[in-house]
């Protein structure tokens, strides 16, 4: 074996060159280094936590390849900068955006609104909850002297960066919880909608805690302007009680040219169940991660994802399941139309924990490819440490049934409806896997909808 050289060793002595060679900051790195340092010191919990979760990142710096989880979604070559915080909308601008944004057909009317990261009270409809629901601002909370917030105790431990800038940078949110036992018959409607002219960050943070024995419907919802590179992070800690009963139906529909960053961060305790379904339509790149932890038995999780995506958008969707406790359930299925040069990145993990016999785990991904360009990554993990389970994963990709296409054009239809038609079937299935037949409808026709403007865009 060769030694090194004395001005070898040298080198690495004096640190001018060593094996760890010192990270070169981005732009966005470093205005991040620099907000990090403004934020408050040493003034209460909440202080503290920001500045722990912003040095993370500064420290590491922001995702690349290298790191494994975001190999595939770069998010320090995505950043050229970091937006400037995105100021309050003027009120007229506001209030005609929340008028435009859709309704749901009908279902949101109970509206939680915020428009730039701030809770808007007066563009909110919260009336009818009968005390089953609480609801309260999280900035507002912030401000009261000895405020109990929840923030961080479903993610403790959790060292992902793009969570850590949340906690870092949040502007506002709201605290929810339903009452034990109660039954909410409407669905309760989270907007997230941004107002500008110009590049901005729009930050917000959630945490929902679902009684014991509760059942409840959310609608989130995330929209913006066309053309603006905006950049917006939004995090939901959700706790749900043993026993309780939780259906959350996702549409993003950033603008097209915007950057989305969604984190769910959920607990679910004995006996209870969530079924979640995200529809993505939007964002010239999105990242929509999962963290689920079962901590009671008998618990189940079903994950439905619906993606269409054309141009060059990139879409990456991310779920880690931690089975830790015995005789509990997760499905998940992801369906994506890839068109153009789009990519679409599905990454799915199984843990299961020695002690979480009976566990029944499975995991598939669908894609459909109708560009040339168009990519479909899918990676499934499978991390076992329990011998009686039954665990699984798939994944297919494509090109649209040549057979299903022809017949229906001998039958008078022209191609591109027909195409539509079995783009529409294929991404309904996953949205109809929600098990909630008003809000599927509502979402299937939104598909219906985009699909058609699409196809009239192409002739």
């Amino acid at each position: 074996m060769a030694t090194p050289s004395t001005s070898a060793r040298r080198r690495r002595e004096d640190g001018t060159m060593n094996a760890e060679m010192r990270r070169r900051l981005t732009a966005a790195e470093e205005d991040l280094a620099s907000r990090v340092a403004a934020l408050p010191e040493g003034a209460d919990r909440l202080g503290d936590q920001r500045r722990a979760a912003g040095a993370s990142v500064v420290a590491t710096g922001l995702p690349s390849r290298r790191v494994e989880a975001y190999k595939y979604t770069d998010l320090r070559a995505a950043f050229g900068a970091l937006a400037p915080v995105a100021p309050a909308a003027d009120a007229t601008a506001a209030a005609t955006a929340v008028a435009a944004a859709w309704d749901w057909d009908g279902l949101a009317g109970r509206r939680i609104v915020f428009v730039n990261g701030r809770f808007e009270p007066g563009l909110s409809t919260l009336e009818g909850l009968d005390g089953a629901v609480e609801i309260a601002s999280l900035a507002e909370r912030a401000r009261l002297p000895d405020a109990d917030l929840p923030i961080g105790r479903l993610a403790a431990g959790n060292e992902d960066p793009v969570l850590a800038l949340n906690t870092a940078f949040w502007q506002d949110g709201v605290v929810i919880r339903v009452a034990a036992g109660a039954t909410v018959a409407e669905p309760i409607a989270i907007l997230s909608l941004v107002v500008a002219d110009a590049a901005v960050a729009v930050t917000t943070r959630h945490v929902v805690e679902v009684g014991t024995g509760a059942t409840v419907r959310f609608l989130e919802h995330h929209a913006g302007p066309a053309g603006i590179a905006y950049q917006a992070s939004a995090a939901i800690e959700l706790d749900i009680a043993d026993g309780a009963r939780v259906t959350w139906a996702r549409l993003q529909e950033e603008g097209e040219a915007a950057l989305h960053l969604a984190t769910l961060v959920t607990r679910l305790g004995a006996g209870s169940a969530l079924d979640r379904l995200a529809v993505n339509f939007g964002a010239a790149l999105s990242r929509d991660q999962g963290f689920v932890d079962f901590s009671g038995p008998d618990s189940r999780v079903g994950f439905e994802a619906a993606t269409h995506l054309d141009g060059r958008r990139h879409s990456d969707a991310t779920l880690v399941m931690n089975h830790a406790v015995p005789d509990c359930a997760s499905k998940e299925r992801f369906r994506a139309v890839v068109a153009d040069e789009a990519r679409s990145v599905v990454q799915g993990k199984i843990c299961v924990a020695p002690q979480a016999q009976r566990t029944d785990g499975r995991m598939m991904t669908q894609a459909i490819l109708t560009g040339d360009g168009a990519e479909a990554i899918n990676k499934p993990e499978l991390e076992i440490f329990a011998d009686d389970v039954q665990c699984g994963h798939g994944a297919t990709s494509g090109r649209l049934d040549e057979t299903a296409l022809f017949y229906m054009r001998t039958r008078g239809i022209p191609k591109a409806v027909a195409e539509a038609l079995l783009l529409e079937a294929f991404l309904a299935e996953a949205i109809e896997g929600l098990g909630d037949e008003a809000i599927s409808e509502a979402l299937t026709g939104r598909l219906r909808a985009r699909l058609a403007a699409i196809g009239g865009e192409a002739t």
